[in-house]
Parts: structure tokens; C-alpha cells; sequence
């Protein structure tokens, strides 16, 4: 019965090890795939981080649709509209901000595109995976456009931000994680 414990404890050791062992190696690979995300200097995988005042080419990985964007101009704001920051969010911090991007939008396909339904901008920290959406109330008038082929629109999207990142800017990520992601670098002031 000694010998039946014995090698049942040396088991359960192994299995124990192992199991910390294939953890530190996930660990491992996590911190690998975390390390290749673009960095301030790097390019992303699918080509370089756009500036501001950049014309992108992008296509709706969902819907194949093609579609230009670029983004204008970035804010960092306390306001929007003449609504103070609380407005929009509850017990804002200090280090909290409203981020504002300009942007415009054509349509460079051959049939006709809502603005929202299609174009899925998502904000994340510089060189991070993630993304946290706009606030939608802001811009559903101009998100509910409908834009024939070659017409554009311009507008605001408002997303809530803060300056206590690790990062010195934000990326505005186009197809956020898919094959035809397209990303604007949006540096803190």
C-alpha cells in the first residue's frame, strides 16, 4: 500500500510541476507576443503607424468594403461642445481627458455604406492590443450617414482618455486586430 502512495505522491508531483511548467511557458509566450507589438519607432504588422493629416486606404475585413480615412486632427480637451468632461463621464480623474479626432471619411467602393455600420475605429494605448470604443451618443448623427460611392463626411469622434499610460501616444486603430488594420499614431501633449 506504501508503494501504490508512494508512486500516486510522485505522480501528482509530476503532474504539478508540469502544470507550472506549460503556466511560466505561456507566460513566456505572452511576454513574446506582447514584445512584437509595434513600438513608438516600429511599423505594425500590416505597414507603417500613419500621422495625422495621413489618407489611409481601408477595407471592412467583415464586409470587404472599401473604404479612405483620415483623420484631421486630435484634441485633448475637458470639454466638448461647451459640456464639461463630466457630462460624458461619471468621477473623471484628474488625469482624464477628452480625446477628440477629426476625421473624414469617403466611401471608394462601388455601392453605398452607413458610415457606422462599416467603419470601426477603436482607440488603444500606443503599442498595446485592446481598444476601447468612442462614446456614440456624441457622433450618432454622423455615424448614421449613409455615404454613396465618392461622397465623404467629416466628423468628431470624442473618446474618453487618460495621460497616465506608459505610453507618450495613442493609436486610432482602423479593422482593430484584423488582417487590414490601419493604425494613426495620436501623440499626448
Amino acid at each position: 500500500m506504501k508503494k501504490y502512495l508512494g508512486i500516486l505522491s510522485i505522480l501528482s508531483l509530476v503532474l504539478i510541476l508540469g502544470a507550472c511548467s506549460d503556466s511560466n511557458e505561456s507566460k513566456g509566450q505572452t511576454t513574446e507576443d506582447t514584445n512584437e507589438e509595434p513600438s513608438e519607432d516600429s511599423e505594425s504588422e500590416d505597414g507603417e503607424i500613419h500621422e495625422i493629416g495621413d489618407t489611409v486606404e481601408v477595407e471592412s475585413f467583415e464586409w470587404e468594403l472599401p473604404y479612405e480615412v483620415t483623420v484631421n486632427s486630435f484634441e485633448q480637451s475637458q470639454e466638448y461642445n461647451g459640456e464639461p468632461i463630466g457630462t460624458f463621464v461619471m468621477n473623471a480623474g484628474e488625469s482624464h481627458f477628452l480625446g477628440i479626432v477629426n476625421l473624414t471619411v469617403k466611401n471608394t467602393g462601388e455601392e453605398a455604406i452607413v458610415i457606422g455600420e462599416y467603419v470601426h475605429p477603436d482607440i488603444v494605448q500606443g503599442g498595446e492590443m485592446g481598444g476601447e470604443q468612442f462614446i456614440f451618443d456624441v457622433s450618432e448623427e454622423d455615424l448614421s450617414q449613409e455615404l454613396q460611392p465618392g461622397e465623404e463626411a467629416t466628423f468628431d469622434l470624442v473618446y474618453i482618455m487618460t495621460d497616465a499610460i506608459e505610453s507618450d501616444y495613442y493609436e486610432l486603430k482602423f479593422e482593430n486586430n484584423a488582417p487590414t488594420e490601419q493604425s494613426y499614431r495620436l501623440p499626448l501633449e
